[in-house]
């Protein structure tokens, strides 16, 4: 390839490299699985061999990246999720290749609890209450890991352990969205909502499922969201795709978290006509959209869980509404991911349906070839 190039890493750094392959660029790209769908999209694939979700060792990690940016010339670093809790290792990064996004010290601030926490309240945006220690009666409130991601961190109060790395939040009842946006200069331009839901286990109950979108949340809540994110955008340098995690309360939206990165809704918004990659290098230019095209069609798209031990033998053929696909043969422990599932339909309860019917039917797929 002799076109541009750029460096990525990610838990899963899938997502960016397709979009990066739509847009026309070579990534050069790092995660922890090294699935097929990596191979076919990214110039270069590395597998950087860790334990999801605890994230990257970071001098493998500047290593590899060393090594991917031999002989080619990275314009800079895209993250996936897998930076929020080492923030540091962004710092070390960036003093190699540039940034394209918004830089560790804004993502340090917008995952520290009570520094976020003070950010919303200077910009008039409704955020639930957070605590340190514990609190007298917890059966209102969730623990959460500081710098967390995917949901499965979040625990009830009243069974996880306090620690240096843990803090406690006010549960807020009502749906869960979320609002995908490109920032550049204290401006945004909102890509769209989709509305989200948990896959729990015994052992992790808010673990992420999935979303559908892109969709018009109920209400007012949609003005409210773009008009909190406005703000926050105001106060904060933010810059490229990030999104914003509501809940929508019977009292309007309460913000719950700010991820500035490319996140798990990528392939809901991610198409060939406007890929994110492209109109995320041109936010950190600082330059946004007037609009992206409409679609005609709604996307469900999460996650399928392992409910126990799967087996896929080297004959398997994952099914083509599948991403994130390991190569066969290949073994699940119990409460893993299986792969990714994307559904598409003319809007959100047949989308939704469609992913749900597809989870199943990969789960039988899966018990039939390890019969």
């Amino acid at each position: 390839m002799t076109g541009p190039t750029l460096l990525c890493a990610a838990f899963s750094a899938r997502q960016i490299a397709e979009s990066a392959r739509r847009s026309g660029i070579g990534a050069l790209a790092v995660d922890f699985f090294g699935d097929l769908d990596l191979e076919q999209s990214a110039l270069v694939a590395e597998v950087l061999h860790g334990d999801y979700p605890d994230g990257f060792d970071g001098e493998e990690l500047l290593t590899l990246l060393e090594r991917m940016a031999e002989g080619h010339s990275p314009i800079g670093f895209v993250q996936g999720a897998g930076f929020e809790d080492r923030t540091e290792l962004l710092d070390r990064i960036g003093a190699r290749w540039p940034i394209l996004g918004t830089d560790a010290a804004i993502i340090r601030l917008l995952k520290d609890p009570e520094g976020f926490a003070a950010l919303c309240a200077r910009a008039g945006i409704d955020h639930p209450e957070i605590r340190r220690e514990r609190v007298g009666d917890p059966s209102g409130w969730l623990s959460k890991k500081i710098g967390g991601a995917g949901g499965s961190h979040v625990q009830p109060a009243t069974d996880a352990a306090p620690g240096a790395d843990r803090y406690v939040q006010r549960i807020v009842t009502g749906e869960k969205w979320s609002a995908a946006f490109l920032a550049a200069e204290g401006r945004i331009a909102m890509l769209g909502f989709t509305r989200q839901w948990a896959a729990p286990s015994a052992d992790e109950p808010f673990r992420y499922g999935g979303a559908v979108g892109p969709l018009e949340p109920p209400g007012d809540a949609g003005p409210a969201m773009v008009a909190a994110v406005e703000r926050l955008a105001r106060e904060v340098p933010l810059t490229g795709l990030a999104s914003a995690d509501f809940v929508v309360s019977p009292q309007g939206p309460v913000l719950l978290e700010i991820n500035a990165r490319f996140g798990a809704t990528v392939d809901i918004y991610d198409r060939d006509e406007a890929p994110l990659l492209a109109l995320h290098l041109n936010a950190c230019r600082g330059r946004l959209p007037d609009g992206v095209p409409p679609v005609p069609t709604v996307r469900a798209a999460g996650l399928a869980w392992t409910d126990g031990p799967v087996h896929l033998p080297s004959g398997f053929v994952w099914p083509e509404w599948t991403c994130d696909r390991t190569r066969p043969p290949a073994t699940f422990g119990a409460g893993q991911p299986l792969c990714t599932i994307v559904a598409e339909a003319a809007d959100a309860a047949a989308a939704e349906s469609l992913f749900h019917a597809r989870v199943d039917e990969l789960h039988e797929l899966a018990g039939r070839m390890a019969a």
